[in-house]
């Protein structure tokens, strides 16, 4: 399959490499298709799957790959071993290179907590711990880091699969097949030949858009050693350019990617403001350039022991313009939005940094300019500016914060700016090249959402689910449920989407249960955003732009 070849081959990062002691970069032993982080409850290892080891000197300056059965236990200098419950096993190589190895843990590796090194000409490296376990799946992805759209095939007849993309969508009803690593043992020599064969009593969950998908193959692949396939039915009433994905193999649900699902064209759509016929365009011209602009309203709730709850209140704005060739369009995490999923349902965002923020995409865009600045007028409360920086047009438009005994510099704030009522957002248009022209676009912000079962949501309990209900917002618009988790060295981001008018959405337990659990100095919190009905704009230089509001509470949370 020449799509996975790419992305096999993309994994191997070749650095110079001098005569020293190989070294194992923390927490940079992980699934080869996923790259879980280690320490969330996704970064196990499977028996039989494949792993990526980073680090320095770990062997040749020049990439080597095995290109023939049988695979080989040594390669260009390079050898990993791996001591779990005291038994020793001897990893069988795909590729070696300085700063990246890529091996097969054997099927016969034991569970449990363990250690890792790396031989290179004779010197080993200090061991790193892993943790393995029967399966834990990892999902391959376009583009090469373990998140955003999946290699998925859509299987529309025997010899017509082409690789799912915004403008290769699957259809509901349909096979389509998930590419990936960590499904479990086999028995045979897995080192002679690949091993397919179905594996039906490999206890594996597909869900697809929030919904449970039909199994009808999961196994090993033919064509590789370590790499799985499964096979799947497309769940009917499910659509988007970025349907999130999920495997849970056991008690371990993989990282969560897309893909494309249309009931019809030749395109996705999204309700976040792709349409099928930008996106068609944007594959004849081989670009797409795109404009977003959101007024946000956030009211942060605040538990301090011994003083009770306190609240403060913050109006920003941000805005952004990207252009894409169609090359990075079909890879990128989303475009448009930093968060992307399809309504009533949830994706999760992993990163190695424990204070959650914006989920940041591999892909780079090229920055567009719209200006110096853009100004945000309403009649009765003046104008105020987003101001340009490193790219971004953001400002605080008015913020407060409580008066909390003992603690220093509460008490202060700015009069509101983002209350319900017409709103007029221009920009003079920018300069050069990458210039987008002069626009103006009217903005009715919509009553506000009213997060009503906030106070009872304090005790998440990962295993059971949790139901958000709301009223407000605007009822043609949707609401974002946010949530985050973090350990000493990494935070998880969740998303969930649902339409305004549906009132309540419950999270599942799947999705939760790739959270961390909130302990020590580690932190929870949930957050309930409405967002209005995407504005379109046009201006010269943009073949898609819109403007949202969004208004929203946030609080600390425990998960459990």
């Amino acid at each position: 399959m020449k799509i996975l070849s790419r992305v096999l081959t993309g994994l191997a990062l070749a650095a110079a490499a001098f005569a020293q002691t190989p070294t194992i970069t923390s927490g940079q032993v992980t699934n080869a298709a996923s790259y879980a982080i280690p320490d969330l409850p996704s970064g196990a290892l499977a028996r039989g799957g494949m792993i990526v080891i980073k680090g320095s000197n770990l062997g040749p300056a020049t990439l080597q790959i095995v290109n023939q059965f049988p695979l080989v236990t040594s390669l260009a200098g390079t050898s990993i071993k791996a001591t779990v419950g005291g038994s020793t096993v001897e990893l069988f190589m795909i590729y070696s290179s300085a700063a990246q190895l890529a091996a097969i843990l054997p099927s016969s590796t034991p569970t449990g907590t363990g250690t890792i090194t790396v031989t290179y000409n004779g010197q080993t490296s200090a061991p790193s711990p892993i943790r393995v376990v029967q399966s834990a799946f990892g999902i391959f992805t376009l583009n090469e880091a373990g998140s955003g759209p999946g290699v998925f095939q859509n299987a529309n007849s025997g010899t017509d699969q082409p690789v799912n993309t915004l403008t290769q969508p699957a259809r509901p009803g349909q096979l389509a097949i998930i590419w990936g690593t960590g499904l479990g043992p086999v028995t045979g020599n897995e080192a002679a030949a690949p091993v397919p064969g179905d594996m039906p009593s490999a206890p594996v969950e597909v869900y697809v858009g929030g919904k449970l998908a039909n199994i009808t193959y999961r196994g090993r692949s033919g064509c590789c050693a370590g790499i799985d396939q499964i096979v799947f039915t497309v769940p009917s009433g499910v659509d988007g350019c970025y349907v999130p994905v999920a495997v849970k193999t056991g008690d371990v649900v993989s990282n969560f990617v897309s893909m494309s699902i249309a009931a019809q064209g030749n395109a996705c759509t999204d309700l976040t403001g792709l349409t099928g016929a930008q996106l068609e365009s944007a594959q004849r011209t081989g670009s797409f350039r795109v404009g977003g602009i959101s007024l946000n309203r956030s009211v942060t709730k605040i538990s301090v022991p011994g003083f009770g709850s306190f609240e403060s209140k913050a109006d920003t704005g941000a805005g952004s313009f990207y252009r894409y060739d169609f090359n990075q369009l079909i890879r990128a995490q989303s475009v448009g939005s930093p968060y992307a999923a399809s309504i009533g349902s949830c994706t999760i965002f992993t990163s190695r940094d424990a204070t959650p923020g914006t989920p940041t995409d591999v892909i780079r865009p090229t920055e567009l300019d719209a200006g110096p600045a853009i100004t945000i007028t309403n009649s009765a409360r003046g104008a105020k500016t987003l101001t340009k920086q490193q790219g971004i047009y953001s400002a605080t438009l008015s913020s407060g914060t409580p008066n909390i005994p003992g603690v220093p510099g509460g008490g202060s704030s700015t009069p509101d700016y983002l209350e319900p009522g017409a709103y007029t957002i221009s920009a003079p248009g920018g300069t050069g090249a990458n210039a987008v022209g002069q626009f103006s676009v009217n903005l009715t912000i919509p009553q506000l959402l009213n997060w009503t079962n906030m106070d009872a949501v304090e005790n998440v309990t990962r295993a059971s689910g949790q139901n958000i209900a709301w009223t407000g917002g605007d009822p043609n618009g949707y609401v974002n449920i946010l949530g985050a988790s973090t350990t000493a060295n990494s935070s998880s981001v969740f998303i969930c989407i649902e339409r305004t008018s549906a009132g309540s959405f419950n999270i599942p337990s799947y999705v939760l249960s790739s959270l961390p659990a909130t302990t020590g100095q580690n932190f929870g919190f949930l957050s309930v955003s409405g967002v209005s009905q995407v504005v379109p704009f046009t201006a010269s230089g943009l073949d898609a732009a819109g403007v949202t509001a969004t208004s929203g509470s946030q609080k600390t949370v425990t998960f459990r």
